[in-house]
């Protein structure tokens, strides 16, 4: 039997695809449908899918940072100083797998907001909303586990400050935390490690089967793109090791960004617990419970003014209490008082920010204004879209080969800088080739 031939390229990766499909028919990837788009959409509908997509590169990275790291109290810094420096691409592992964390945190969020403002939580996503809510907030507990087992004196002071919280909490509290902490530092860190690598992942991938709807929209030029992002990002700001963990040092710290609003809290000098986990805590209940309050069966944000200045509000507080973490008043002698953040200043500033934004959306944000206008799709002619291909592959094929030179110069942020250009590159080159594609294939 002759194999098939076929005329064009692009039939020939249409029925690889089709073949595939067809023998995945027995596999429960045949329950979900996966759109791969023939033009532009926007990414907002599909940021879960790129957040489930970097969850994939922490995943990837993170196993590989495995062979060569050291979950112990006397060697977890070395080894993470030995991976930086020693191990073949070590410094590009470590800094895909730390900033594609705070990718995943940042399109989690982006992810949580559509879905909010677009009300897609009232078109019977209970379910959906709710795991995907839980999944956020071990999306942060699996990054505040995995930063920390570097043990230099920031990621002790959020071990600190997360075990403080935990002792404080009522009754399950003082029972719970020993079972974390163990007998010390040395079981701490193993107990982190086994958290961030089995049993936070376990649970996000159990949780996962639950929120991933079944149409599933797979933008290869946008995913790559993003990945191509984190490689850039990573280049121009490479994350330090910082200052191996001493106690007898004074030192001034912040935690991560994402957890310096919880810090602030602390810094106020209320109550341990109240500030530290119940006030965040509150904060989680509410978008919880927004699915099973709000019962209109508007879906548009201008038609709900409540919830959308609620929605504002909770953005600005996340914004302001993340600036507040990383103030610090050096003009101050001693440490507490550089920290010291005023609790009435702080307080009222909430207060003050929910009248505003409550004041700006109903007089401003929900007048009606007029249907916008569709934006057209752009449109590549064959001659134009085939010059525009070949353009970004000469330029992907430039950044890969400095990437190369610049890593063998040893200039390891350089090259990953370099690299990420190339894939960026290369998703806007697909980008370019399904609209030639497209445009080529329409009849005259």
């Amino acid at each position: 039997m002759s194999a098939p031939r076929y005329k064009t390229f692009r039939e020939a990766v249409d029925a690889l695809i089709k073949w595939t499909v067809e023998r995945l028919e027995r596999t429960p990837f045949a329950a979900f449908k996966f759109t791969f788009p023939k033009q532009y959409i926007s990414p907002y509908g599909y940021l879960g899918t790129l957040t489930t997509i970097v969850f994939l590169v922490l995943g990837l990275s993170g196993a590989i940072l495995m062979f060569y790291y050291t979950p112990s109290v006397d060697l977890a810094y070395a080894s993470v100083k030995e991976i930086e420096e020693s191990v073949p691409f070590g410094f590009v592992m470590r800094q895909v797998h730390y900033h594609a964390s705070n990718f995943m945190v940042l399109l989690a969020v982006f992810h949580l907001y559509y879905q909010y403002f677009s009300g897609r939580y009232k078109i019977k996503n209970e379910v959906l909303w709710v795991t995907g809510i839980i999944l956020g907030i071990l999306t942060v507990l699996e990054a505040y586990t995995g930063y920390n087992l570097i043990l230099n004196q920031r990621a002790m002071l959020a071990i600190n400050i997360g075990m403080g919280l935990t002792f404080a909490a009522p009754v399950l509290g003082p029972s719970v935390a020993p079972i974390l902490m163990g007998g010390g530092y040395f079981d701490l860190i193993v107990r982190f490690y086994a958290l961030h690598v089995f049993i936070i992942p376990l649970l996000m991938l159990l949780l996962l089967t639950v929120h991933i709807p079944r149409a599933l929209i797979i933008d290869l030029p946008m995913i790559v793109g993003v990945i191509g992002a984190i490689f850039v990002v990573g280049g121009m700001f490479p994350a330090e090791i910082g200052i191996r963990f001493d106690p007898s040092k004074g030192l001034v710290e912040v935690p991560e960004w994402y957890l310096t609003s919880i810090y602030a809290f602390l810094r106020t000098g209320s109550e341990r617990f109240w500030a530290g986990a119940l006030l965040p805590l509150l904060f989680a209940i509410f978008f919880l419970i927004v699915p099973f309050v709000d019962k209109s069966k508007k879906l548009s944000w201008r038609d709900r003014p409540f919830f959308t200045a609620m929605g504002i509000a909770s953005i600005l507080m996340i914004v302001v209490t993340t600036v507040w973490g990383f103030y610090v008043d050096f003009s101050q002698r001693n440490v507490f008082d550089q920290l010291y953040i005023e609790p009435i200043i702080y307080y009222s500033s909430f207060g003050l920010m929910t009248w505003a934004c409550f004041f700006v959306t109903y007089r401003y944000l929900i007048k009606p204004r007029g249907k916008p206008t569709p934006a057209k799709p752009v449109v590549l002619s064959p001659a134009s879209g085939a010059v525009a291909v070949a353009v970004t592959l000469a330029m992907v094929i430039a950044f890969g080969y400095l990437a190369l030179m610049t890593y063998a110069q040893d200039l390891p942020n350089v090259s990953m800088f370099n690299m990420g250009m190339a894939l960026i590159l290369f998703g806007l080159m697909l980008h370019f080739y399904r609209h030639t594609s497209l445009t080529a294939a329409k009849p005259r």
